[in-house]
């Protein structure tokens, strides 16, 4: 009965890339995946690609994990350039969107990105797959028009999160569902408007209560202390996460980095779907290009927080994880 779930991809795969994406009769659809990946969901997208007259290539790279995860394959960074709508699907890490080419590429407008890392295929079928995408892309218009010129962010929550950043003077990042023009990105099943803060400007204590990228949720909550842009230390919390946190800042280039900020389905624990749950906040260390930084680590890691509430530049936008700047109560 498992192998049922084949009807519920390609119900899903024909409305991602047929509605959502809006893939074009002669267009190239390009499909990066990972030996982790659900195949039922790479094929379900490539069916849909033919049925909308369009080409496909499906792209294996190899499993890369945390500390490698920006890293292609030079065959599949050529690939890219070729392709009007590249497909990120690689389940065992979020390689296959946070390259840099691919960001230099949708700045560029020559193609447009669907982010479909790290799921299952719960996450493609069920839950936040099922959202109406209009209206959430709806939402993050608005949230992108509230955001754009801000400046200052300060950051609170229950757990004791108390975070101060500049943000980056570039136009806040709408990754909410529809990407159907050259140079836009979009994630499924989430949705999502996020801005990088200005190198070197964050400062204060993060606490993350909520799933991290690659670790899970916390036995108990992480503590960060922020300063000048940086992780300088690892407080406590979570032995485990504490240890693997202080590892990567050791080893890997640029990984105390703040690189991102975005609030926002549902409260799973799940990674993927909660970091992206309307009223909640991650921040993300590592990797910022996609962001408007210079840093280029070689990793990127979203690490969410619970019932934040969020000011820029004195306006509230967000109250004890109600969204009150779109009238959310």
């Amino acid at each position: 009965m498992e192998n049922n779930r084949i009807i519920e991809s390609i119900e899903r795969a024909d409305y991602l890339v047929s509605k959502l994406l809006g893939v074009k009769p002669g267009e190239e659809v390009l499909i990066a995946i990972d030996p982790q990946t659900d195949m039922r969901m790479a094929n379900a997208c490539a069916a849909a690609a033919l049925r909308c007259g369009a080409e496909y290539s499906i792209s294996m790279m190899p499993i890369r994990g945390k500390d490698k995860a920006l890293t292609f394959p030079k065959t599949l960074e050529l690939a890219m350039e070729a392709c009007d709508v590249f497909i990120g699907m690689t389940a065992a890490s979020g390689a296959a969107i946070y390259n840099n080419r691919l960001k230099e590429l949708i700045i560029e407008k020559r193609l447009r990105e669907a982010s479909v890392v790290l799921r299952t295929i719960d996450n493609f079928t069920r839950g936040g797959a099922l959202a109406d995408y209009e209206k959430v892309y709806t939402d993050g218009v608005k949230l992108q028009s509230i955001w754009r010129g801000k400046k200052h962010a300060h950051i609170t929550t229950p757990a004791g999160t108390d975070l101060h950043m500049e943000m980056n003077q570039m136009e806040p990042i709408i990754e909410c569902g529809i990407a159907r023009n050259p140079g836009d990105a979009m994630a499924f099943s989430d949705g999502e408007v996020s801005i990088g803060p200005v190198i070197g400007s964050t400062y204060g204590k993060l606490v993350i209560d909520g799933p991290i990228c690659y670790y899970g949720k916390p036995s108990i909550p992480v503590e960060l202390r922020i300063e000048e842009g940086r992780i300088v230390e690892v407080v406590g919390g979570d032995a485990n996460i504490c240890k693997e946190i202080r590892r990567q800042i050791a080893e890997i280039k640029d990984s105390d980095n703040i690189a991102e900020i975005g609030p926002a389905c549902m409260f799973n624990g799940d990674f993927e779907e909660e970091k992206k749950a309307m009223g909640t906040c991650h921040i993300a260390m590592g990797n910022g290009y996609y962001y408007g930084q210079p840093a280029r680590s070689s990793v990127h890691i979203d690490m969410v927080q619970y019932d934040p509430t969020i000011i820029f530049d004195g306006e509230l936008i967000v109250k004890d994880g109600k969204v009150v700047c779109l009238g959310y109560k």
